[in-house]
C-alpha cells in the first residue's frame, strides 16, 4: 500500500534532494485598443471621354526636282591616240579677225587716196604674220605708189616748154588708166583672196618687196 504525500510538500526527487526550479510568473497581458475603421475607398471613377480629333490632311507628296543628266565627261586621248569610233578633238584656237575685210577696205580707200591707206595698212599687218594678207597689201602699196609717180611726173614734164603740153596729155591718160584698173582690182578681190590666187592687177612694178 503507498502512501501520498500530504498536501503543500514538494515532491521529492528520486534520490532524496528537493527541486528548486523558480516558478516565472507569466507576463500580463496589455489590452490592445481597438484601430479605428478605414474610411472606405472611392470607386475609380471612369475618365471623360476624349473629343474626337479632326483627321489631319496626309501630308502633301513633295516632289524633287530631277537632277541635270550628267554629261559624260571624255578625258582626252593621249598623243597619237585617237578613242574609238571617234575623232580626235583639235586643238583649241584663238578667234582671228577676217583680214579680207581689211584687205577689201584698204582697196576701195586707195582707189581714191592712193598711197596714204596703202601704207599704212602695210604697216599695221606687216607683222601679224599673215603672209597671205601681206602680199595683197603690199601690191596695192606698189600700185598706188605707180599711180602717184604718174601724177608726180605728169607736173614735172609739164613744165619742159614746147613739148610739155605732149606729156601732160600721155601722162593724164595712163592715170586715168590706171585709176580704172584699180576699181577692178578692189572688186576682185575678195573672190581672189578665197581662192587663195594672187592680187588681180593687170599689171605691176615690185617697188616695194
Amino acid at each position: 500500500m503507498t502512501t501520498l504525500p500530504p498536501e503543500g510538500s514538494e515532491p521529492q526527487v528520486p534520490g532524496g534532494q528537493p527541486t528548486n526550479d523558480p516558478v516565472v510568473p507569466e507576463a500580463p497581458q496589455v489590452a490592445v485598443p481597438p484601430q479605428a475603421p478605414l474610411p472606405p475607398q472611392q470607386a475609380p471613377q471612369p475618365a471623360a471621354p476624349q473629343a474626337p480629333q479632326a483627321p489631319q490632311a496626309p501630308p502633301a507628296p513633295q516632289y524633287q526636282q530631277p537632277a541635270a543628266p550628267q554629261q559624260p565627261q571624255y578625258q582626252q586621248p593621249g598623243g597619237g591616240q585617237v578613242p574609238p569610233g571617234g575623232y580626235q578633238q583639235p586643238y583649241a584656237q584663238q578667234p582671228t579677225a577676217d583680214p579680207l575685210s581689211n584687205i577689201t577696205l584698204n582697196y576701195w580707200l586707195s582707189v581714191f587716196f592712193t598711197w596714204i591707206p596703202a601704207l599704212i595698212f602695210f604697216l599695221i599687218e606687216k607683222d601679224k604674220g599673215n603672209r597671205q594678207a601681206l602680199d595683197y597689201h603690199r601690191e596695192n602699196l606698189n600700185f598706188s605708189l605707180l599711180r602717184t609717180g604718174v601724177v608726180i611726173a605728169s607736173y614735172i614734164l609739164g613744165a619742159i616748154p614746147a613739148i610739155g603740153w605732149l606729156f601732160v596729155v600721155l601722162l593724164w591718160i595712163g592715170s586715168v588708166v590706171l585709176f580704172v584698173f584699180h576699181i577692178m582690182a578692189a572688186a576682185k578681190t575678195p573672190e581672189a583672196y578665197r581662192r587663195g590666187q594672187k592680187p588681180p592687177f593687170i599689171f605691176n612694178i615690185p617697188l616695194i618687196k
